[in-house]
């Protein structure tokens, strides 16, 4: 499968539990469900089905929803609007929430504590639509776990021959802090009515993976489309093809404000030494609790796929967005503590068995022993599977 995520809108056309599962099998991370149709009992009907889906597949899914705002009611904060939107479905479940129209850090902020205080784990993608998010865009990518480019709207509010311009940078600013950045908005819309794209919209896909996007969105195509299938079937052969093609992200300040990531940093360098061509490495293997190592070392894109073991079911599903991550839940209570070979051992003979590794294989293995605090990964090393 390909490294850059894809995520795929649920609608008329793809609600069939069949459908969904063809879906998955052919490429897609997430799916994304758009508050602006449909009933509550629709969308709360999907996200049951998808959790079913995923444990019958055994196999991780990502679950986004998107809380539009009314533009009637614009004089209302948003973020009463989204609070509106939120009582309508099983938050508990879901694992991204899109925020339209976000203005800049205190809506997030504020909808970020109504979580905390509700227990929700879902993660908050901040969509830019809008010249205020724009302008904003430092504090809102501070605060927000990830960046959805909405090039619908953002056209509207902006010059649209500057929409590409921000795209670009608001892609570089997202690796330099290793967030998940989606590119949206008409991708393959021709595909709506047609079984092919244009030749314009396999460039447009083309050029947002050479942009390093995490993942790429696809909305009418999957939702009403005549062909939703064939869409993620496509745009997954254009991933697979462009991410070969793609040199590494050049020229960025990437961020490296603890020993986690400087310790990935290292990891992605041993990774393009020449030591570890001749090796033929082939992932990475993380074992994490929050994630942030999987994001830290995704934001350099790899080659090779990551493969990460977390105890935290919600973490494992977050993962589904970051740029070449296959996470995988491990029943293992305290991941930071220190592992004895044998342990070691059991641990690398269940990633071959889970993410198909043959023995004799390299990995580069990372985590953290002891230290049981954020930040604070301790270890690097290759490893040969058993």
């Amino acid at each position: 499968m390909a490294l850059t995520k894809i995520i795929a809108t649920i609608g008329p056309a793809t609600e069939k539990e069949k459908d969904l599962i063809d879906l998955v099998n052919l490429g897609a991370s997430i799916f994304r469900l758009n508050l602006k149709h449909n009933l509550a009992s629709w969308h709360n009907f999907q996200i049951k089905k998808i959790r079913k889906i995923s444990q019958k597949l055994k196999k991780p899914i990502g679950l986004m929803i998107d809380l539009p705002v009314k533009e009637k009611e614009k004089s209302e904060p948003n973020f009463y609007q989204y609070l509106k939107n939120l009582s309508r479905v099983s938050v508990s479940e879901v694992d991204f929430l899109a925020l339209s129209f976000v203005k800049g850090k205190k809506e997030i902020e504020m909808l970020k504590r109504y979580l905390r205080k509700n227990n929700f784990h879902a993660k908050i993608i901040a969509k830019i639509e809008s010249m205020e998010g724009v302008k904003n865009f430092k504090e809102i990518l501070d605060s927000a776990y990830g960046i959805l480019i909405a090039r619908g709207d953002l056209a509207l509010q902006i010059p649209y021959t500057k929409v590409p311009f921000y795209q670009k940078k608001i892609i570089q600013k997202c690796l330099e802090k290793g967030k998940p950045v989606i590119v949206a908005t008409q991708m393959l819309a021709s595909m709506v009515e047609n079984p092919f794209p244009t030749r314009a919209e396999i460039s447009d896909v083309a050029n947002a993976i050479l942009d390093n996007a995490d993942g790429v969105m696809l909305s009418e195509e999957t939702a009403i489309g005549k062909y939703p299938k064939k869409a993620v079937k496509i745009m997954e052969e254009i991933c697979l093809f462009w991410e070969k093609k793609r040199g590494y992200p050049l020229n960025l300040n990437f961020e490296i404000k603890n020993q986690t990531s400087a310790i990935c940093y290292s990891a992605f360098q041993l990774w393009k030494s020449n030591f570890c061509k001749k090796k033929k490495i082939k992932a990475f293997l993380l074992l994490s609790k929050t994630g942030f190592s999987a994001r830290m070392i995704a934001r350099f894109r790899p080659k090779i796929p990551i493969f990460v073991f977390t105890n935290q079911i919600s973490v494992r599903d977050q993962l589904t967005l970051s740029f070449g991550v296959s996470p995988w839940f491990i029943n293992y209570p305290n991941i930071y503590q220190r592992k004895t070979p044998k342990e070691i051992e059991k641990i690398l003979k269940l990633a071959k068995k889970v993410f198909k590794l043959k023995s004799g294989e390299r990995v580069i293995f990372l985590g953290a022993e002891d230290w049981g605090k954020f930040g604070r990964s301790n270890f690097l090393r290759i490893q040969n599977i058993p």
